[in-house]
C-alpha cells in the first residue's frame, strides 16, 4: 500500500474498463431503422442524456432519454417510444476489455486497494465482471440504480467510503464520464481522474487529474502521485 496517497481506488465500468461488443451507434441505428425514422438525434447524445434521467428498468431509462432528446426536437411521444421499443437489449456478456484496462488492474491492485462504483443493473453489471474475470479483484462492488442513487448522486461514493471505513482524502475514482463520474465522485470529496478516450476537452466539470488512456495507469508514478 501506498503510505502517502490514496488508499482506495474506486473505477467505473462502462466505457472506463470495458465497453459492449456492439457500439451505441450501432444499436440506435437499428432502432431508428425499426421505427422507420431519420435519425435526430446521434449517440453521444443519448448518451449524455443518460445521467440527467433515471428508470426503473434499462427500457423505461431509454424511453425517458428519448422522450427527452425527442422534445428538443419537436418529435412525439409516440416517436419516442417506438425508437426505445426497437433498440436492441444489450446482451451483459458480450463485452471486451478497454486496451490496457487489465493491465491497468493489475497495477493498481498492486498498490491500493479496488472498489467498483458503476451505474447500472446490478445483475448486468455482474455479468459483466464474471465474462471479463475480474470480480475477485475489487473488495467492494457498489452499483448506482434509482432506488440506491445514480452517479452523478454522491451516495454510491459514500457507501463504498463507508464500506471501506476511509475518508474521501484516502480515495481517488477513475471514470471516463465528467458528468456521473467526475461530478459524482467531486460531490462526495473524492479526488477523480477523468479517462479522456476521446480527446475531448473537458466542460463545466474540472477534474483533479486526466488520462487520456489507461496505458497511463500501468504502473507509478500514478497521476495522483
Amino acid at each position: 500500500m501506498v503510505a502517502t496517497g490514496p488508499e482506495l481506488v474506486t473505477l467505473d465500468l462502462d466505457d472506463t474498463l470495458c465497453r459492449y461488443d456492439r457500439s451505441t451507434a450501432d444499436l440506435l441505428a437499428v432502432a431508428f431503422e425499426r421505427a422507420d425514422v431519420e435519425p435526430f438525434f446521434s449517440a453521444a447524445e443519448y448518451v449524455a442524456t443518460i445521467p440527467t434521467v433515471t428508470g426503473e428498468s434499462p427500457l423505461d431509462l431509454r424511453r425517458k432519454c428519448f422522450r427527452a432528446l425527442a422534445a428538443e426536437q419537436g418529435r412525439s411521444v409516440a416517436v419516442a417510444d417506438r425508437l426505445a421499443e426497437g433498440y436492441p437489449e444489450r446482451d451483459p456478456t458480450a463485452v471486451s476489455f478497454l486496451p490496457g484496462a487489465r493491465e491497468a488492474l493489475d497495477a493498481l491492485l498492486a498498490q491500493h486497494r479496488l472498489a467498483l462504483v458503476s451505474n447500472g443493473e446490478p445483475s448486468h453489471q455482474r455479468a459483466k465482471l464474471d465474462t471479463l474475470g475480474i470480480a475477485g479483484m475489487f473488495e467492494a462492488t457498489v452499483f448506482g440504480t434509482p432506488e440506491t442513487g445514480v452517479k452523478p448522486d454522491p451516495e454510491p461514493f459514500h457507501r463504498v467510503l463507508e464500506a471501506f471505513g476511509v475518508g474521501p482524502g484516502r480515495a481517488v475514482h477513475v471514470g471516463n464520464s465528467l458528468a456521473s463520474d467526475v461530478a459524482g465522485a467531486q460531490a462526495a470529496g473524492i479526488p477523480a481522474v477523468w479517462l479522456r478516450a476521446d480527446g475531448s476537452a473537458g466542460g463545466e466539470v474540472s477534474p483533479e487529474y486526466v488520462v487520456d488512456n489507461l496505458a497511463e495507469l500501468h504502473g507509478r508514478p500514478f497521476p495522483w502521485e
